[in-house]
């Protein structure tokens, strides 16, 4: 971490990589703090207290195109890079973990699953339609808990072409019109 960053910034890394790898309510603001290398009391100086600093995290959190896809190809290459790219450390957790950790939180959970539904469920229901983006959703959050949580062998390292293969076959499964 480079000594010029500001300490804005430092409790903004922090807070993020700890709220989207522990969840919000496993976190304290000491904890976030104590990472950044300063005084808690300039968590509520800078971001209001807690909540105002999750939130601060999730600034961008969604912004998973550059432009919404246009078709089921675009959207279907869009998810694949995406998890082909997704950092897999916990000092740098994914847009997808974050979820999966926080949108059950009592304290976040709303704030989480609403702010997922405008930046990413409308579109694909718009693009889709409610049921086929449904689906999409769950291949891609029960991918991720299948290959990060429940490490269930058979799935390709995810830097291989069979990874990708494997990831591109689920996709189109699920984009394949309910009889």
């Amino acid at each position: 971490m480079s000594q010029a960053m500001n300490t804005k910034d430092k409790l903004w890394l922090h807070a993020r990589r700890q709220f989207w790898a522990n969840g919000y309510s496993n976190v304290s603001l000491r904890q976030i703090a104590s990472a950044a290398g300063v005084d808690v009391a300039l968590i509520s100086r800078h971001f209001g207290g807690k909540l105002g600093l999750f939130k601060a995290t999730l600034e961008g959190a969604f912004d998973i195109f550059e432009t919404p896809p246009s078709d089921e190809a675009e959207l279907l290459d869009a998810f694949v890079r995406i998890f082909v790219e997704t950092p897999r450390t916990n000092t740098e957790p994914s847009a997808i973990r974050m979820l999966l950790t926080n949108a059950h939180d009592e304290g976040v959970g709303d704030l989480v699953r609403e702010l997922y539904d405008e930046r990413i469920q409308q579109g694909l229901r718009a693009l889709l339609g409610e049921e086929r983006a449904a689906l999409l959703a769950a291949v891609v959050f029960g991918f991720s808990v299948a290959e990060k949580s429940l490490r269930i062998e058979g799935i390709a390292p995810p830097s291989s072409d069979q990874y990708k293969s494997q990831l591109t076959h689920l996709l189109q499964a699920a984009l394949v019109k309910p009889r």
